[in-house]
């Protein structure tokens, strides 16, 4: 489980929790994430609100303003998918499965002000699934990392890595024949 702390803002006597997504340009954010309150937990030691990811029964919503809501919904999952890059690198990410079902609101993380340092690539994901598979890349210095994968994201917040694939999904598919 990712854990996400919040921030709060208190407006005409009400308290609204957010969280801010991503960081681009100058630490400019990707998109800040409106979180339903029913949704929110608080830290037993200092009180301190959160969220964690996958979360079950949730989902995001783009309100017609343009904003994200994270919300109650049942049979919905959100994910946090993707995988950093290596050094002056980049990285992506594709939903092999499932195939329907699946909104992906994407964002960057920058390794320096401007991204010279690396700009990695992520997703936060509703799915109707309890898991996603997802194929990833990266490139730049790598130091012993590997440049192509599949993850496998659970409900319950494990997951299962197949790196170092060479073509990653069609050589997956060459492998699950032999996996017997």
């Amino acid at each position: 489980m990712e854990r996400m702390n919040l921030e709060v803002k208190e407006f005409e006597g009400k308290r609204f929790y957010y969280v801010d997504i991503g960081s681009g340009w100058h630490g400019e954010v990707s998109f800040r994430l409106w979180v339903n309150a029913n949704l929110v937990r608080f830290d037993e030691e200092n009180g301190e609100p959160y969220i964690e990811l996958p979360m079950k029964n949730a989902r995001i919503f783009k309100t017609e303003k343009g904003n994200f809501v994270l919300r109650p919904a049942d049979g919905w999952f959100v994910y946090d998918v993707g995988v950093d890059c290596g050094y002056r690198g980049t990285s992506s990410f594709t939903i092999i499965e499932p195939e329907k079902d699946v909104e992906i609101f994407e964002y960057v993380v920058y390794h320096s002000p401007v991204g010279s340092l690396g700009i990695a690539h992520y997703g936060l994901v509703n799915s109707t699934s309890d898991r996603l598979k997802v194929g990833w890349e990266r490139d730049g210095r790598l130091y012993g990392a590997k440049a192509r994968g599949i993850t496998i994201y659970h409900a319950d917040g494990t997951q299962e890595t197949l790196d170092g694939i060479a073509d990653g999904i069609e050589a997956l598919k060459e492998l699950e024949g032999d996996a017997q």
